[in-house]
């Protein structure tokens, strides 16, 4: 799905606020958008309505520690666009990470460069395990550079 400036902007902006002030509006705009990102597409619809009241923006800038190896899993992310480094690996923009459900993080993550996300608290990650053990599977960076080879 290809937004305009506008609707990208929405859409970041209902994220940025505090979930008990988003509006009606701001939930259909965050659900509209995650309703269509691919890698989110195996999700149901309650699955992806709960995400929306409680998923929030982050920007971070380059070499950003987003957890330490001794961090508690509290959350997941999405990069919206940038790249993270994590065990030995590149994430790029539209893929997720840090899918772990409680527990130690183990290892550290680190932006590569500016970079905006969409976390996801754990509580919310829990209503979704189908989508922590289905995008480690299908979203792992060697098939994302499958994906990425098969497509060009």
């Amino acid at each position: 799905m290809t937004m305009t400036g506008s609707m990208e902007n929405s859409f970041k902006q209902a994220l940025k606020k505090p979930p008990s002030l988003r509006t009606a509006e701001d939930l259909h705009t965050i659900y509209c958008h995650f309703y269509h990102m691919d890698v989110l597409s195996h999700l149901r619809e309650h699955q992806l309505r709960s995400m929306c009241t409680s998923a929030r923006y982050e920007r971070h800038e380059a070499n950003h520690v987003l957890f330490y190896p001794d961090s508690i899993s509290t959350c997941w992310y999405t990069l919206l666009s940038g790249s993270v480094f994590l065990k030995d690996h590149m994430y790029l923009a539209r893929c997720c990470f840090g899918k772990q459900l409680g527990g130690r993080r183990g290892c550290e993550c680190i932006t590569l460069e500016p970079s905006e996300m969409i976390v996801v608290s754990r509580a919310t990650a829990s209503l979704s395990l189908s989508l922590s053990v289905s995008v480690s599977v299908s979203m792992s960076p060697d098939s994302v550079q499958k994906n990425t080879k098969t497509q060009t």
